[in-house]
């Protein structure tokens, strides 16, 4: 229940700014995370193994881009996260991951869409190192406010976060 209510806070914050007229597009070339660029995030976790809270965050770094059928620029970096997580004890998750994002931009949609221009989506997979070593992933989505300022969702490394992202 406290996911959903969090879940509809956000929706509410983030259609207030975006569905104001004019909303500006932050993409470059169909894309907002451009390659060469670091970008860190941090947010409150919740759910973690369906109990707990706690907080996260990571950095990424942008390392390239390449185009599926000469219209769609997906952007692929790499990304370390790290997590600490509080319920019945005391918890550290920390992994590495390989990470691709697409730009909701790239569709070229309508002007009275305009505010999709500004979402990016996300998916990664990579390793976990504690509190188990395996294989994890993360997928997320980042709401830009600006260019270098993003309301940050994302599901993984045993848990969901609700942040910011800042990219440099």
């Amino acid at each position: 229940m406290k996911k959903i209510a969090v879940l509809m806070a956000l929706l509410c914050v983030i259609s207030v700014s975006a569905f104001a007229e004019g909303s500006a597009s932050f993409a470059k070339d169909g894309v907002i995370i451009e390659p060469g660029s670091l970008n860190a995030n941090a947010g409150l976790a919740f759910g973690y193994y369906g109990y707990g809270i706690g907080v996260g965050g990571g950095a990424e770094y942008a390392i390239g881009k390449f185009t599926i059928a000469e219209k769609l620029p997906f952007v692929y970096g790499a990304a370390a996260r790290v997590g600490f997580y509080f319920g019945s004890g005391f918890d550290l998750a920390v992994g590495a991951m390989g990470t691709l994002h697409f730009c909701w931009a790239a569709l070229g949609l309508p002007d009275n869409m305009s505010w999709i221009n500004n979402i990016d989506t996300y998916i990664g997979l990579g390793l976990q190192v504690l509190p188990t070593f395996g294989f994890n992933s993360i997928a997320g989505t980042n709401y830009f406010l600006s260019k270098s300022l993003a309301i940050n969702v994302e599901s993984g490394l045993n848990s969901t976060y609700l942040g910011v992202l800042y990219k440099f």
